[in-house]
Formats: C-alpha cells, structure tokens, sequence
C-alpha cells in the first residue's frame, strides 16, 4: 500500500491528541461521576433516617393504616429517598417479635423512631431514652401504658397518636347490641399473649357486666387458633362476638372474616384496614387510619423540623364508629337499620 511522507508521524501525533482528548473526557466523566457521588452522599447524611416498625404489612406496599402516615409525610414534602430515608421493619402481626425489631431499627443510626402497637411502644420505651419517639396506635390510655404522665404533652423522648376512648367499650357494646337486639352473651377475640388485650378484656368484663351481658373469652394467637375460639364460643352460647384491636388481629382479619363465614358465626372487628371489604361483618370502634395521618403531619412533621416529643401533644379519637357489610350481615341474620 502506497504511503505519503510523514504519513506516519502525522498518524501517531493525531492519534496522540485524540488520546488526550479521550483522556481528557474520561477524566471529567470521573469527576463529574465523582462530584455526583459526594453530592448524593452528603445528601444522604443529610436528610433523616425515620425508623417505622410496623405490627403488619410490608414496604413499600404498605397497610392502609401505615399508607395513611406515609401519604401524609410526602403531602408535607418528606419523600423516601429524596428529603428522607426510612428504615423499616415489620413483625407481620407477631408481637412477640417487636424487641427485637426495634432494636434492630435504632442499630441503623436512626434520627427517628416510630413504633406502632402498644407492645412496639412498650418495647421502644425500655430500649431507648434519647431517639425521639413517635408511637403510633396505641391501643389502650397511653397514662394506663406507662408511656406518659399527661396526654397533654409527651414525656421525655414519647409522644404519639392512641386509640382509647374512657366510653369506647360502652359505645361499642351499644352498636352490637343494635346488630343483635336482646344479646345476652358476647365473645371477645383476643391475643392471650398482649398486655394490652388482658386489660381491656377485663375493661369488656367490667362494662358488658353493667349491662347483663356475659362475655365470653376467645382466645387466638395466630390465625389456626381461631376455629376451636368460635366452636368454644358458641359452645358457651355466645351470639355474636367482637375481636380487640391490635397488629396482631388486624395481621389475620381476612382469616377472621373467612372462619366466621364458615362457622356461621358473626365477629365484628375492632380493627380497620378494609375487614368488611374482605368479607367480614362489620368493624365497630375507632377508626385509626385518619389518626396515622394525623400522626404525620401534626407530631412527625413537627419533630423532623426540631420540635421535641415533651412540646407536643398526643392525639387520640373523638368517638367509636360503626361500618357494616350489609350482605353479610343479612347472612348473619343480624339487624341492618335502613340507611
């Protein structure tokens, strides 16, 4: 093949300035990339770590309630991954478990910590004095828990959204008596492993017995539990029964709805996040998913912009409610008032 003079040097110095700018280019893309890189991270050291151990459901395809606190935290501009990160944990309804997730949850280097469930808050209480605390979903007095000495503010490290209302359990006892008129014996579903379903079992005593209504106890840990629960219940002639709410009941409520259809035995739920939707009955208490999202933006959001747990208040219901699967219930042969 034919050449030019100096074709080669020409070659060899244009191939030399290519390299450079190659290099060149490479070199930027490298501190350019290596910018990104230190931008990203200081922004991750930057935004806060909010630790969220949940009772049940997952992340991020949450439980409604859960749903609710994290739909509230993006409308106020606390996005995961952007302006914060979440760590989350989950004890799928064993609350067995809720030590040791939260423990797991404050090794992450949190900032923040919320717990859901009165044995999640019981359980964050006794590990740490310093992390800020938002228990969410106390099912009982926060003062009769031991998680605070006035509703009006918190105490030290713990504030949080609860459940209790002094007349709840009269309330619902009223809307079960209006689905069974003349009841005289009522089952209550509970989990004979949390603290909190003891108390208020013994709360459902004291006011049905006011009454002269007779509770029957059901006791079910896990979902297997609860055929030979309803054959005892109705063995004792119980009527109608109501389960306690709790991460534990609300982690099984599709089995719930499933086994009393099945049994011809018709149990209310204390517990929202779309029971009826599932078959069941009805739900009769207080409805909690509003309350997350109270959660988020009126303590959360407050304390992620410095506000301490001790300047905040706790937030709790105003009333009981009643919703009812109008099919099912009409299976149940219970009464459904025209609407």
């Amino acid at each position: 093949m034919a050449t030019w003079p100096g074709f080669s040097a020409q070659l060899k110095k244009y191939e030399t300035h290519e390299m450079k700018i190659h290099r060149y280019i490479a070199s930027a893309g490298l501190v350019a990339a290596s910018m990104s890189a230190g931008i990203s991270l200081a922004q991750e050291n930057t935004v806060p770590r909010v630790g969220f151990v949940a009772g049940a459901g997952g992340y991020p395809k949450m439980a409604v309630t859960n749903q609710a606190f994290f739909d509230g935290l993006a409308d106020a501009g606390y996005k995961d991954g952007r302006t914060m990160q979440v760590v989350f944990r989950t004890a799928e309804g064993n609350m067995s478990l809720m030590p040791a997730l939260i423990r797991e949850t404050l090794a992450e280097n949190v900032d923040y910590l919320v717990a859901s469930s009165s044995p999640g808050c019981a359980a964050a209480k006794n590990v740490t004095t310093t992390v800020p605390v938002l228990c969410i979903s106390v099912q009982d007095d926060p003062i009769r828990e031991g998680l605070t000495t006035s509703l009006a503010s918190g105490s030290g490290n713990i504030v949080g959204v609860h459940s209790y209302l002094a007349d709840g359990i009269s309330q619902q006892l009223g809307m079960l008596q209006e689905l069974k008129p003349g009841l005289q014996k009522l089952g209550v579903l509970f989990n004979p492993n949390n603290a909190t379903h003891k108390r208020l079992l013994a709360d459902w005593e004291r006011v049905a017995k006011q009454q002269s209504v007779v509770i029957v106890p059901m006791p079910a840990t896990v979902s297997s539990d609860l055929e030979k629960a309803i054959y005892a219940a109705k063995s004792q002639k119980a009527e109608i029964a109501i389960g306690l709410l709790g991460a534990d009941t609300y982690a099984m409520r599709k089995e719930i709805a499933e086994v009393a259809k099945a049994n011809d035995f018709p149990i209310a739920m204390d517990t929202p996040g779309g029971y009826t939707q599932m078959g069941g009955v009805a739900t009769i208490g207080v409805d909690i998913v509003p309350l997350y999202r109270r959660g988020a933006l009126e303590l959360m959001v407050p304390m992620l912009q410095g506000k301490k747990p001790s300047e905040l208040p706790w937030i709790g219901p105003k009333e009981a409610v009643m919703k009812i699967n109008d099919d099912t219930a009409r299976e149940f042969r219970l009464v459904v008032k025209q609407k």
